[in-house]
């Protein structure tokens, strides 16, 4: 009979200083670290787009777009937490972290079949509760679907776009694009 192999947890300093040395990524929740799988050409794709269209529309505004390899610090309600989201924007320039994000904007995750599930639920607790966050959006890889979830002062609420000529709209940053624009290289979905 196998004998079940104890957690071990790390302290977040610990963690900081492994993943500066790490060749593969890890994202930390209390103590636990997770290696991150790669990501198929779809999901590439799709970030390097979204990546792409909000670098140019923010270009010169003090804005930054931020694509897979920086750390969000969505650490809420007593829980330590590290995520690297697939594309993210922060305005705030008095951050003067080189690793890590404390204040950003927007969040954007590209669903895949094995992340879909924490994205929707651990992720979005985690991301909601970062203060001054005004949008999270999921975007599908393998059909045309966008879920927007704004912050509206009073609560968060959803709105799904599953049409290629539908325009989505980010309020925080005012940026708008079509899903068709959004999903032009990715073959087989449109």
């Amino acid at each position: 009979m196998a004998l079940a192999q104890p957690l071990e947890f790390i302290d977040p300093d610990t963690y900081m200083t492994m993943e500066k040395q790490s060749d593969i990524k890890h994202e930390y929740v209390n103590g636990l670290i997770t290696a991150m799988a790669g990501a198929s050409r779809r999901h590439n794709l799709l970030t390097l787009t979204i990546a792409s269209l909000l670098r140019n529309h923010l270009r010169g505004t003090g804005c930054q777009t931020f694509a897979s390899d920086m750390k969000v610090n969505a650490s809420h309600k007593g829980n330590t937490v590290f995520y690297y989201p697939d594309v993210m924007v922060s305005c705030n320039r008095a951050n003067q972290d080189a690793f890590v994000e404390n204040h950003p904007q927007i969040i954007i995750e590209v669903l895949s079949p094995s992340t879909e599930a924490r994205d929707r639920m651990e992720k979005l607790a985690a991301y909601t509760s970062i203060p001054g966050l005004k949008e999270y959006v999921l975007v599908h890889q393998d059909k045309i679907a966008i879920d927007l979830y704004q912050n509206t002062g009073h609560g968060w609420e959803v709105i799904r776009f599953t049409h290629e000529q539908e325009h989505i709209h980010f309020l925080s940053i005012d940026f708008t694009a079509t899903l068709q624009e959004i999903y032009e290289d990715v073959a087989g979905v449109l």
